[in-house]
């Protein structure tokens, strides 16, 4: 490539009189990364440079430019330091940075899946350094392996560093609030590690860094990324609609302890308020999964495996640096960490739970005889005369019922037949089978099968793990007033699949009525569209099963330019319209974009009146409850 031939040529410069070029160690579309030497000092740094034609660029300097502010800002030993920015003579823009040698997350990833305590242990030092990032108001919104660096420190060969704050969000100056920001809708980011809220286009906090460590942590864990796909539209639709996928479904042959993987699944929840509330929290539950998967992680500022369950007096830690110089190579990494000690009690209760003292087989009778049988032989002492009156209980049973009607015996002797089977599970047998997971569910559907509230509790579970055929299986018997969000969601997430699309479609073009009009909605309005979706909104069959909101969004689509028509549904708008219309009422506020030079209104007819306003602003007081 040209742009290679002309970074290649830099090698041995000197920029802003102080940093000799050495070796070319990367390329991008934005700019090229060095090794240099500062000459005065000595010391190697890397020296990013960015291409001198988009110098001139305000968006794009304003990401160099935020990359430099981000990581100046973010003074802490998981993230690499900045340490110089500037103008070349040249007029190209450059930003010097820690020199790190190691290898990527990505490179250390191709030997297979890590160790459950490997994984937790980098990944609670990139929650150290995001913690300090979001407090500083930083976002980095493209963590992904490739912008984790493992370098060795202190006997730790896994010591992270947190690259590449590029595309870094943050907060707007106090000052004078001005800031240059990406262009409105642009999607930034590795589509393999974004969030929902990135996926879609909307403005992306701190729970979107936090959504990217679960994708890393999913992936060190399995050896795999939740969601892949041929095309990468498809995986930004994937994170915004579909189910997480149980790792064991994902790689039938990883074991990953519940705790560790019930964590992973909250970092991954669709809802950026589902997640944990923050970095500090995310590392409290990384210790307390480890500790309830009886794990030992490796102590943080020594990187040597340490064991405090066996250790009744622990050495006290290292005290902590007095600071951090950025002339340091690999810095210090024993502040902000939680009790390690804390955590090892955990695993101490948890073991000595199985070491309770011997007690009496009978509350309140003292230890005799039978408690120093075996425990199973004892009981069986203790509970054979229940045993014979249960056997007595059966026959009378036997006798007087049969088909649920008492038979000729049974009246003889007097018996009256047993109460009916129930037909529908207790609000406490639903609770317990949702906790235990799609298969208690399963087997409660199979015992009550005429029960819509366990029927729709195992669609929803079933969605939620990614069992696409089995789930549309259970929603073709739903009635469609049982359906709600996260079932619509399910069944979209099964459009997506190539091998569910037919039955999927099947339902939302028919059986599930308005929600299934929703659901088509959601698949039109995708980038890129779904075609078929697209197609099948405009089957007159299937817009008859709209709810009166979709109904108004869709006409409003359809009314395209036409102003009169558009005027004349302002008032269903105003009445019925919900979040979905407000992309389309919003833009015909503006007075310019039609004739000569895009100078005139071409909404002329909205003008009349205060419709539009009053029609925007009753939806919008709508999607805000």
């Amino acid at each position: 490539m040209e742009a290679s031939s002309a970074s290649l040529s830099l090698v041995g410069s000197v920029v802003a009189d102080r940093y000799r070029l050495t070796k070319l160690l990367g390329e991008g579309g934005m700019g090229a990364v060095f090794l240099a030497e500062h000459m005065m000092m000595r010391k190697r740094v890397a020296l990013k440079l960015l291409h001198h034609d988009l110098s001139e660029d305000e968006e794009i300097l304003g990401r160099f430019r935020r990359e430099a502010q981000a990581a100046a800002r973010v003074d802490h030993p998981n993230v690499a330091a900045a340490t110089d920015f500037g103008q070349a003579s040249d007029g190209s823009f450059f930003l010097v940075l820690e020199y790190i040698e190691g290898k990527s997350l990505r490179h250390a990833m191709e030997d297979g899946p890590f160790a459950p305590e490997r994984a937790l242990h980098v990944a609670r030092q990139i929650t150290l350094g995001l913690e300090k990032a979001h407090e500083a108001g930083i976002v980095h919104r493209d963590l992904k392996p490739d912008n984790i660096m493992l370098v060795t420190k202190d006997g730790d060969p896994d010591f992270v560093k947190v690259l590449d704050f590029g595309i870094a969000k943050l907060e707007a100056s106090s000052k004078d609030g001005k800031q240059i920001v990406t262009r409105y809708g642009t999607i930034l980011g590795t589509p393999e590690y974004m969030s929902p809220e990135q996926a879609a286009g909307d403005p992306a906090g701190p729970p979107a860094d936090l959504y990217s460590l679960g994708v890393m942590l999913y992936e060190m864990l399995t050896g795999k990324i939740p969601f892949d796909a041929a095309e990468r539209t498809a995986i930004l639709s994937m994170h915004i609609v579909a189910p997480v996928p149980r790792m064991r479904e994902r790689v039938p042959n990883v074991f990953v302890p519940e705790p560790i993987e019930a964590l992973v699944m909250r970092l991954l929840a669709k809802v950026a308020a589902d997640r944990p509330g923050d970095a500090a929290t995310v590392r409290a539950e990384i210790e307390a999964a480890a500790a309830a998967s009886n794990l030992t992680l490796p102590h943080l500022a020594s990187g040597r495996f340490v064991d405090r369950t066996s250790d009744p007096t622990p050495p006290a830690p290292p005290a902590p640096p007095s600071g951090w110089k950025n002339t340091d190579a690999l810095a210090k990494t024993e502040y902000g960490l939680a009790s390690e000690s804390d955590v090892s009690s955990l695993a101490q209760q948890a073991k000595t739970m199985h070491a309770a003292p011997r007690k009496s087989l009978i509350p309140g009778v003292k230890l005799g005889p039978l408690d120093e049988l075996p425990r199973p032989l004892a009981y069986a002492v203790l509970g054979a005369p229940f045993f014979i009156v249960a056997f007595v209980a059966v026959v009378i049973v036997s006798l007087a019922s049969h088909d649920g009607k008492p038979t000729a015996a049974a009246r003889e002797a007097g018996v009256e037949a047993p109460p009916p089977r129930p037909t529908h599970a207790t609000a406490v047998q639903i609770t317990n089978a949702r906790a235990a997971g799609a298969g208690a569910l399963e087997t409660l559907a199979k015992e009550y099968p005429d029960d819509a509230a366990v029927q729709a509790e195992l669609a929803r579970a079933l969605a939620a793990a990614g069992r696409h055929a089995d789930m549309l299986a259970v929603v073709k018997k739903l009635d469609p007033a049982a359906v709600d969000d996260e079932i619509e969601k399910g069944v979209v997430a099964a459009a997506l699949n190539t091998e569910t699309v037919e039955e999927a479609y099947a339902l939302l073009e028919g059986a599930l009525g308005a929600r299934g009009v929703d659901g088509l909605i959601t698949l039109a309005t995708m980038k890129p569209p779904r075609s078929r979706a697209v197609k099948a909104l405009a089957k007159a069959d299937v817009r008859r099963r709209a709810s009166p909101a979709a109904a108004i969004y869709l006409e409003l689509k359809a009314a395209g330019r036409d102003c009169a028509r558009v005027r004349d549904l302002l008032r269903r708008a105003h009445e019925s319209g919900d979040a979905r219309c407000l992309p389309l009422l919003r833009p015909l506020r503006e007075k310019t974009g039609c004739g000569l030079f895009r100078a005139k209104d071409c909404w002329s007819c909205l003008r009349k009146d205060d419709e539009l306003d009053d029609a925007i602003r009753a939806v919008e007081s709508r999607a805000a409850k």
